[in-house]
């Protein structure tokens, strides 16, 4: 199978296989609880989705690990009709905007019904109930009513603001017309948290019908914080002369 280039800038591109054109994306970042990383990667390990691509740019966190290759920063996977934008680091202060504007160019050339987001929000403002919030476009809001009203999905008070390339994203896809929400479960601000993770999958099996298990998530919290501060160890090491690690939402 081909790949194709798709060039936004100079050096800065995606490439992605021939062939791929999913009906629904998902994505998440390293943000509050990781919680949006978390929950894209448990999807792409548990669908057991193949690499179809990466994003390059000029910027990007310059750190890889090896496992079947080299896995790079960030990157694109594949499973029937889905596709997902997995930033195996967290993305550089100059890529928090670049990239989710690549990513957002992307999905309106293919014409996806369904763009699914993970963030999380600071537990410290849950509402009384504690419930995961939404936010979605005003397509999202028009195309998906019912399955909004038939699980009960609230949604994120206006007083909350989100930041970062979630805001970004969701910014496009409100401007392009786009079915698109953010999934935002409560979270600790200061670990990684799988559990509400684990939420977030739970409401996204809900929307699109693709079940995930979350068991191994809600027993891994211990693990993951430690291979995390490892990782971001091991980056900060990298680019002692570097700009510093930025977190959003």
């Amino acid at each position: 199978m081909g790949t194709r280039e798709i060039v936004y800038a100079k050096n800065t591109k995606i490439l992605l296989n021939e062939g791929v054109s999913p009906k629904i994306f998902v994505t998440g970042f390293h943000g509050v609880g990781h919680v949006g990383w978390i929950a894209t990667r448990h999807i792409v390990t548990k669908l057991e989705a193949k690499r179809v691509g990466m994003v390059l740019t000029p910027n990007m966190t310059p750190f890889v690990s090896i496992k079947n290759g080299v896995v790079t920063p960030y990157e694109l996977y594949a499973k029937d009709n889905l596709l997902a934008f997995l930033p195996n680091v967290p993305v550089s202060p100059k890529d928090s905007i670049i990239v989710p504007q690549m990513l957002a160019q992307m999905i309106f050339d293919m014409h996806v019904d369904m763009v699914i987001l993970f963030g999380g929000l600071d537990a410290s403002f849950a509402e009384p109930d504690s419930r995961p919030r939404i936010a979605p476009t005003s397509s999202f809001l028009s195309n998906y009513a019912e399955i909004i009203n038939k699980h009960g999905l609230p949604i994120i008070d206006e007083r909350l603001g989100i930041v970062g390339p979630l805001a970004t994203l969701l910014t496009y896809f409100e401007a392009g017309n786009i079915p698109a929400v953010a999934i935002l479960p409560y979270a600790s601000l200061d670990r990684p948290d799988p559990r509400a993770a684990a939420q977030a999958v739970e409401i996204f099996s809900n929307i699109t019908g693709i079940g995930i298990d979350v068991k191994e998530l809600l027993e891994e919290g211990e693990q993951l914080e430690k291979q995390l501060e490892e990782l971001e160890k091991k980056i900060k090491d990298t680019m002692k002369n570097r700009e510093s690690l930025v977190y959003h939402v």
